[in-house]
């Protein structure tokens, strides 16, 4: 049974949240009831849970807002080029690799203050409420723990930001119309208040899925490890302060949770999280109060998201060798099908990537009790079922294939080419590798009902990310061995039925197609981190603390390679295909990418691609209208 509590609940912090757009969100509260409305300790538990509506927040890089319409957790993967997003062939569908963000544009609106105005209200009346002491310590970590969060993102992406301390009002001139405080300060006051709250905060919260000692250490985590790998790798001092810190956390936190959930389909695809092991805090969905519609969004034609073929190839083989090298791969060579390539692959790609496979069911069937187990029959070729066979001896009841709509209907074939001969809505992109990560089989009633229907609950903090970030900041740290390759992404390998990892193995000949400029074992934890978290939306800052992006960014999303026999199986007449012809060194396309559809447009063979100074984001030129004291971000205009 699932426990009714809820993110999203505003209630009081509803009076207090500025309306002004401007600079700062600066309006000043004159509402008489600021004065009583913080008074007990109940009062500020009922605004906190208007400040959990941070995770959903379209400004976070990483939120959960659970659009029909868009995936908006794995914005971030998109952003770094791990998937693509498009509605159409040659779409110019990420703005960073056409050249198309500038300082007016203000893309993503996220130079905003507001949610840390919303919070400082919140922190300054702790101190005349009638709290004990260790009451007033514990929201004042609560609320540092927010402040924290959101001023986090807005480090990652401008480095410098004004640093509001207090609510601001109109008489704060020298605030509203001063500078950005340096990013030395803002990083360290960050850790101030992380540590603050590590301390102070009620070990368990303020009961399930609240915001506990847990969740604080592992936004420690995932900030200190930022902070310290960006300073390492653009050259700035201090990154030893936030890796010592971020793997002290972590490896707390990793003994504390020494469980992972059984399979990783569960995580993102589960209708209730509150026994999985692992999972530190989590968007709860419930029945007819609060409930998502991607699930229904992934089985219609609302989401064109699909995985870039380079990413599909970072997926290990079982052997725990890449696609490179490993004897396992049976896709390499012109003449491999799509089947071959997805064969004796790590099973997370089978849970983010839908595999190959076909029925004897036309499109527009609909699934019933009387034709749900006939979608085979005698005489097909067994290679069409081979992983409709796989995915059901490794999944659960809940996600079975072969798979189907909202209608429901069945899914006749994978992949679903949106210019194919049996085209057809749901389901289908340009590419032909379909990324799907909320997709169950539960509640099938609720399918057919509407646009949020479903009950799936997504991790916002799980102990699988931690185990990642101690792995990644041990080797930055000069610690990682073979210990530490046990205790973090052989546990997650096991999971996936894939090799561990042996550090010894890893030199310079193990991935003939690693980046040349990272080192071997380096890039195999990064690896890791990619696919264990792809959809999850790190993917961008990450490629950019790594001070990687040129790499990552500046390849073209390239789809499925179909052989002769298939083209006209697969693909129609508008389908577009690598030739010889594109194959030279300012298209990022190399001679084994012949053949591949064509998801967008050669934006390197126009000259455009990855700037070096995208590492940090414009600040928007309208705030600089406001205030003329802000200072512009190198390289912009």
């Amino acid at each position: 049974m699932k426990k009714h509590i809820l993110f999203g609940i505003c209630a009081l912090s509803l009076l207090f949240n500025a309306c002004n757009d401007d600079f700062l969100e600066y309006a000043p509260i004159t509402n008489p009831t600021e004065e009583t409305a913080f008074v007990s300790y109940e009062n500020f538990k009922t605004y906190s849970w208007g400040l959990y509506d941070i995770f959903s927040n379209g400004l976070m890089r990483q939120n959960v807002s659970g659009s029909t319409t868009s995936l908006s957790m794995a914005t971030g993967d998109i952003l770094a080029n791990y998937l693509y997003n498009a509605s159409g062939t040659n779409i110019q569908n990420n703005a960073w690799q056409w050249n198309n963000i500038t300082s007016t544009t203000n893309n993503d609106s996220s130079w905003d203050f507001a949610y840390i105005r919303r919070v400082n209200i919140m922190l300054r009346n702790i101190d005349q409420a009638n709290m004990t002491d260790q009451e007033k310590a514990h929201w004042r970590a609560v609320g540092y723990f927010f402040r924290s969060y959101r001023y986090y993102d807005l480090l990652a992406r401008y480095g410098d930001v004004p640093w509001l301390e207090n609510v601001v009002s109109d008489e704060d001139r020298e605030i509203l119309f001063g500078t950005q405080t340096p990013r030395d300060e803002v990083a360290a006051n960050i850790l101030r208040d992380l540590k603050f709250a590590e301390e102070n905060i009620q070990l368990k919260g303020d009961g399930h899925n609240t915001i506990n000692r847990d969740v604080v250490l592992a936004l420690m985590s995932r900030f200190c490890l930022f902070e310290g790998t960006w300073r390492k790798y653009h050259n700035l001092q201090g990154a030893e302060t936030y890796l010592n810190e971020c793997k002290r956390v972590s490896e707390e936190l990793i003994n504390s949770h020494p469980n992972i959930a059984t399979n990783y389909v569960d995580l993102w695809s589960s209708g209730d999280l509150s026994q999985t092991p692992g999972i530190l805090l989590y968007k709860e969905h419930l029945s007819d109060i609060l409930m998502t519609g991607l699930p229904r969004a992934e089985r219609g034609g609302t989401i064109k998201t699909a995985m870039h073929a380079r990413t599909v190839g970072r997926y290990l083989c079982q052997d725990g060798k890449p696609i490179a090298t490993s004897p396992m791969y049976e896709g390499a060579g012109a003449d491999a099908s799509v089947n071959d390539e997805f064969m004796n692959r790590d099973h997370r790609l089978y849970w983010r990537c839908i595999p190959p496979y076909k029925t004897n069911k036309g499109n527009g069937v609909s699934v019933n009790e009387n034709n749900k187990d006939s979608w085979w029959t005698e005489g097909m070729d067994l290679k069409d079922r081979y992983f409709i066979d796989y995915m059901n001896k490794i999944n659960d009841a809940n996600h079975q294939f072969p798979l189907h709509t909202w209608q429901p209907q069945f899914l006749s074939r994978v992949p679903m080419i949106q210019t194919s001969n049996y085209s057809w809505g749901p389901m289908r992109n340009y590419g032909g590798y379909y990324f799907y990560m909320c997709y169950s089989t539960f509640d099938e009633a609720g399918i057919q009902a509407g646009g949020a229907f479903a009950v799936t609950d997504f991790p916002l903090f799980h102990i699988e990310e931690i185990m990642l970030n101690y792995a990644e900041v041990k080797y930055e740290l000069g610690e990682f061995n073979q210990e530490v390759a046990d205790k973090t992404i052989n546990r997650l390998r096991a999971r996936a039925n894939v090799a561990a990892m042996q550090v010894a193995d890893i030199t310079t000949s193990f991935d003939p197609n690693r980046d040349p400029q990272v080192d071997p074992i380096a890039w195999e934890i990064r690896r890791e981190r990619q696919v264990e978290l792809m959809g999850e939306g790190f993917g961008f800052y990450d490629i950019r603390r790594w001070k990687r992006a040129d790499y990552y960014m500046n390849q073209r999303p390239l789809g499925v390679r179909v052989t002769s026999t298939e083209v006209n199986d697969y693909f129609g007449k508008g389908s577009i295909f690598v030739t010889e012809n594109d194959v030279n060194p300012q298209a990022s396309v190399s001679t084994e990418d012949v053949g591949r559809v064509v998801c967008v447009g050669d934006f390197m063979r126009q000259g455009k691609g990855w700037q070096d100074y995208y590492y940090l984001n414009p600040v928007p030129s309208n705030q600089i209208t406001l205030n003329e004291n802000l200072v512009q971000n190198p390289g912009w205009k």
